[in-house]
């Protein structure tokens, strides 16, 4: 049998099915065995029921994103099958709920298929709920998925729930493998075996974001749930009072950027965590971020919109409202994280920033990423440098808005003896007392703007991959779009074309030598985004010389590899 090191298993089927507990299983459980894992999820906005998809990416070697479409698709019932069947090409594999389903398919020509009775089953055993479990005892057999480590997963999921409930879901998982060994393998998928523990853990993206909060030294979190954000505020809850810091759910998004900025003036590193529709509604205390450089940091993780949109759907439509969502000339920094290790390292990073320079600081994330589970390295708490904010040394009189060499004006926290000041929404002198002449105006404006202007520089620069020397097409890309494209670039450099990428996570201020240099190597420019409006090419065509072809999608669902790839072709 052909050992197949990057097997991609879909599975699909009504919400309440036990869906996404499976693929949590599977991916739990090759993690544990040692393999590299990257999974995605669709789930309908509906509380109960509706379409739901699972798809486990696991490989030997390091994946970047969710690949182009499955290997295997596990249907559990007759509109998976529908919505799916197009998708059942030859050389896949099919494992389907029957006989005793909803459905009976018809099988394609050079399409293997198990039908596993997982309905019936389950009935049978007393318990509808038990379907998904006889499922994966099934694809425990069928490709190889390393079973002491399934079993762990599976003991350590149910025992604290009763010896009684874990009993019963292992008989389930047992039926399901005698059902698999009825059947005669003929398909050439399998799971790679296990290549030993490593010290990696298996993480989501939003608990990524709240774990490198807690690894930032993060002392004040307030947020109003909205998805797909909401995982970062329940890490971040479960975590923060262990290490002495505060958390308030608001009452909505309005006042828990108020709250984050209450606490910022008091001393605290604060942050708080939104999409789009909080992003929004929280843009004129961004404002007063600005205004009155506090520090905050906020988390947006895009779905999409307008509106209320596809609230739990991807996409990386947030830019332009990131950038310049605001009244005024409302500077700010602007980050956006690849992937679930960038959500861990970047938000430590985040948090330094917005310290450092007295600013909001907006980091992007997306709904794909949110829920996407990676295994990455296990994050070193020592290893992280913590930058404080600049306090007030108590010499001479103290003025909050001092014009100092690097334009960062030191902080006095509320109680420090002499630093009494006025940190308001007005423009002001100096001193913080309210001013509304041209000049302080013109000033203060400047050195807003100018201040954080150094992140270019101290950031690092936009890491390059593909070919050397000229290339015929250079992708510029940005957010977990990233992952895809290279593996794109990959795919096609091995097919001889000259191709290479650039891949910026500072958006602004935009670092515009770096564009222009990397541009300068390239014939044209291809800039693949999830929007529908080329947003990270308005500000391309913008802010430099560079015309890039916009390639966009906003369907939902994020680009695979195969896209790119394509698209490369057709204009190269």
């Amino acid at each position: 049998m052909t050992e197949k090191n990057d097997l991609i298993i879909r599975i699909a089927g009504e919400g309440g099915e036990g869906i996404v507990s499976t693929g949590d299983f599977i991916a739990a459980a090759c993690a544990r065995a040692g393999l590299e894992i990257y999974t995605f999820k669709t789930f309908p906005a509906e509380i109960k029921g509706g379409y739901c998809l699972y798809q486990v990416r696991t490989s030997a070697e390091r994946v970047y994103n969710q690949g182009d479409t499955f290997d295997v698709f596990v249907a559990y019932n007759g509109e998976a099958y529908e919505l799916n069947k197009h998708l059942l090409t030859p050389g896949t594999t099919f494992v389907y709920d029957g006989p005793g389903g909803d459905f009976e398919p018809e099988i394609p020509e050079g399409v293997t298929a198990y039908a596993i009775p997982m309905s019936k089953t389950a009935k049978a055993l007393g318990s509808y709920r038990s379907k998904n479990m006889v499922a994966l005892g099934a694809l425990s057999v069928l490709f190889n998925i390393n079973e002491t480590t399934l079993i762990e997963v599976l003991t350590n999921k149910f025992k604290p729930k009763g010896e009684d409930i874990l009993e019963f879901n292992l008989k389930a998982f047992a039926e399901g493998k005698k059902l698999a060994n009825e059947h005669k393998k003929t398909d050439d998928f399998r799971v790679a075996d296990a290549t030993g523990t490593k010290d990696v853990i298996l993480i989501a993206g939003n608990e990524a974001v709240g774990m490198g909060a807690i690894l930032g030294r993060l002392e004040f979190f307030s947020a109003y749930p909205l998805t797909p954000a909401t995982e970062v505020a329940k890490y971040v809850s479960a975590q923060l009072p262990k290490t002495g810091g505060t958390l308030i759910q608001a009452e909505d998004e309005i006042a828990s950027m108020a709250q984050v900025l209450g606490a910022s003036y008091a001393g605290k590193r604060s942050m708080t965590a939104t999409s789009g529709p909080g992003l929004a509604l929280m843009s004129e205390l961004i404002g007063m971020s600005t205004m009155a450089e506090l520090p905050a940091l906020i988390v947006d993780v895009q779905r999409g919109g307008p509106s209320t949109g596809l609230p739990t759907k991807h996409e990386q439509s947030d830019l332009f409202l990131a950038v310049h969502g605001g009244h005024g000339d409302s500077p700010r920094i602007v980050l956006s994280v690849e992937d679930v290790n960038d959500c861990v390292n970047m938000t430590v990073a985040a948090l330094n920033l917005t310290e450092q320079y007295q600013c909001p600081v907006i980091m992007l994330s997306d709904g794909s990423l949110a829920f996407s589970t990676q295994t990455i390295p296990t994050p070193d708490p020592d290893s992280f440098e913590i930058v404080e904010r600049t306090r007030w040394d108590g010499e001479g009189e103290y003025m909050r808005y001092k014009m100092t060499e690097n334009l960062i004006s030191p902080m006095a926290d509320p109680g420090t003896p002499g630093g009494e000041h006025v940190a308001a929404s007005l423009e002001h002198t100096e001193s913080g007392a309210p001013n509304f002449a041209p000049e302080p105006h013109e000033a203060n404006a400047r050195k807003r703007f100018n201040k954080i202007k150094p992140v270019i520089d101290q950031w690092p620069a936009a890491e390059m991959d593909g070919v050397e020397g000229e290339a015929d097409v250079g992708i510029i890309t940005w957010g977990s779009t990233i992952g895809v494209a290279r593996e794109a670039v990959a795919r096609l450099v091995a097919e001889g074309k000259k191709v290479k990428a650039m891949y910026p996570k500072l958006i602004y201020p935009m670092p515009v030598d770096q564009y222009e240099a990397f541009a300068a190597t390239c014939k044209q420019i291809l800039v693949p985004e999830v929007n529908y409006q080329g947003q990270l090419s308005h500000f391309i065509r913008a802010e430099t010389s560079i015309k890039p072809v916009p390639y966009t999608i906003c369907g939902g669902l994020p680009f695979t590899p195969a896209q790119i790839v394509n698209k490369v072709k057709e204009i190269s």
